[in-house]
């Protein structure tokens, strides 16, 4: 087996590269979307100027034909024949290749998961490249959570994933730790770019709101409540993430606040953090229940497993998952 391919350090080094290919790959579809949009409202434009130009041209015709007719003998009736353009085929215009590109980039990286011998490392907190600690029975979903018998997800057909946890649901909330010890490793570097991958992937029916904590919680200032996930928007969320520097210490308590205090409870929350969380448990959540709704929240250890034993607690109590991602040597 080639020991590059086991060096943990070079698994990771891939897993970010990999994770930048995805953002600057959302970053191109939502370009597409618009260059798409601007291209068929452009078309359809000068096809109505043109069917206007074309019948005036036609009428003005016929306006002469009749006066023509008058004055001489008369003539079998004119028989004018309009064709229609379908709208099927303004709206059937050559893209770009982007939607290959996509599945071409999707099917090289199953490729090169599936050659990885990450299944042979030892899962701990230093050699791990990726532990997954499942609550419930529905990894891929949000799970059932390990005694609760809850596998309400909030419903809506809308999906998405962060670190590799995937749930559906109408309403997603981020609450993502940005304390001074995410610039180590490039960890800060890293979870953005996953948090723009994440909303990225979102339809734009779906609503997202992003917390960031770390002494206390940051929002984006764009941000007012629930946030629709339009291209546009979207565009201006990952702007306003690459200019995030980490800063202060360990408190999610306030992202949590903020999030439960919304008009409308989330579906789904992904809760991410890298360290030890101090003076906070399981129990000061507010209740994730409400009229007959369960919230999901999928917590991740990232970098450092100090608080596996809450974010379990707090994955277990709420039927979401757990997950460990090491942030390698970047």
């Amino acid at each position: 087996m080639n020991s590059s391919i086991n060096n943990p350090s070079q698994i990771n080094k891939l897993k970010a590269e990999v994770a930048n290919l995805h953002a600057n790959v959302a970053e191109l579809q939502l370009r597409r979307d618009e260059t798409s949009r601007k291209r068929r409202r452009k078309i359809l434009l000068i096809a109505v100027a043109l069917s206007i130009v074309v019948h005036l041209s036609f009428m003005a015709y016929l306006n002469l034909l009749r006066r023509g007719g008058a004055a001489g003998s008369p003539t079998e009736p004119l028989l004018v024949e309009f064709a229609t353009l379908q709208d099927q085929e303004l709206t059937n215009i050559d893209e770009p290749i982007f939607d290959d590109l996509h599945l071409e980039l999707s099917a090289e990286l199953d490729d090169m998961a599936e050659d990885s011998p990450s299944a042979d490392l030892a899962v701990d907190a230093t050699a791990a490249n990726l532990e997954i600690s499942n609550a419930g029975s529905m990894p891929t979903l949000g799970g059932s959570g390990d005694g609760s018998g809850d596998d309400t997800l909030g419903g809506g057909s809308a999906g998405t994933s962060f670190f590799g946890v995937s749930s559906r649901g109408s309403r997603f909330a981020y609450v993502v730790d940005v304390s001074g010890s995410m610039g180590q490793q490039r960890k800060i570097h890293i979870a953005m770019r996953e948090l723009a991958r994440s909303i990225s992937e979102l339809p734009d029916y779906a609503y997202f709101y992003v917390v960031l904590f770390s002494t206390d919680a940051q929002m984006p200032p764009m941000q007012s409540g629930w946030t629709r996930a339009r291209p546009n928007t979207v565009r201006k969320f990952v702007r306003w993430f690459g200019q995030v520097e980490p800063r202060g210490g360990t408190n999610p308590r306030p992202g949590f606040e903020r999030v439960f205090s919304l008009d409308e409870r989330p579906d789904v929350i992904y809760f991410m953090t890298d360290g030890k969380i101090p003076d906070f448990s399981a129990d000061e959540l507010p209740s994730t229940k409400s009229r007959g709704k369960n919230v999901v929240i999928n917590t991740i250890a990232f970098g450092d497993p100090a608080s596996q034993d809450l974010l379990r607690a707090i994955a277990r109590q709420t039927g979401g998952i757990y997950r460990f991602v090491t942030a390698g040597d970047n």
